[in-house]
């Protein structure tokens, strides 16, 4: 009798009819990558693992109406904005306790932001744009990129620095006028 751990689209499907033992496997075969992941980004254990138990917590709450292709996809794109929630609240705390806009015109911006920044990726090379994609949403260090697409990783590191020199130029256009109407609109 072999004994097959499931895989990530069958965690899912028994997620969705209330399993709780297909939950405890997602979080212990994912936990601790995204746990190191928001480490990295925040240099805070305790805010790491807030952002890991939160995210958790709510793929439960949410389990039955989730629409999830990609698991992995998901979780790290999810850490990635909850660290993004994390540093514009903190930001805003700074500011003297000023509320994020909620006006149409913040969730307008979010919009286009994202917009732009899907038509710059989509604007990089396909090799750069997968090492991007690897890297800066799934959240894989280099070396994970270098085995997985066998490359050596000083090839890696080149494209994700190509990647990071494109979408500055492609990205400065939209948000620097941005910023300044943002900065503007608080005082």
């Amino acid at each position: 009798m072999s004994l097959l751990l499931p895989d990530d689209a069958d965690l899912l499907t028994r997620l969705k009819n209330d399993d709780r033992s297909a939950f405890e496997v997602m979080y212990r075969r994912h936990w601790q990558q995204l746990y190191d992941f928001a480490f990295m980004k925040t240099h805070d254990a305790n805010v790491a693992e807030e952002i890991i138990q939160d995210l958790f917590v709510t793929i439960w709450e949410k389990r039955t109406s989730l629409q999830i292709a990609n698991l992995r996809s998901y979780l790290f794109t999810s850490v990635r904005n909850r660290v993004i929630d994390h540093y514009k609240e903190k930001v805003f705390a700074e500011l003297g306790n000023i509320e994020p806009p909620q006006a149409p015109e913040y969730s307008f911006f979010l919009e286009e932001l994202e917009a732009t920044m899907r038509d710059s990726i989509a604007r990089l090379p396909v090799k750069t744009q997968r090492i991007f994609l690897l890297n800066r949403f799934e959240g894989h260090t280099v070396r994970e990129i270098s085995t997985e697409l066998n490359l050596p990783e000083r090839t890696v590191e080149y494209h994700i620095t190509q990647a990071l020199r494109i979408m500055k130029t492609l990205l400065k256009e939209f948000i620097a006028p941005c910023l300044l109407a943002f900065v503007n609109s608080i005082y």
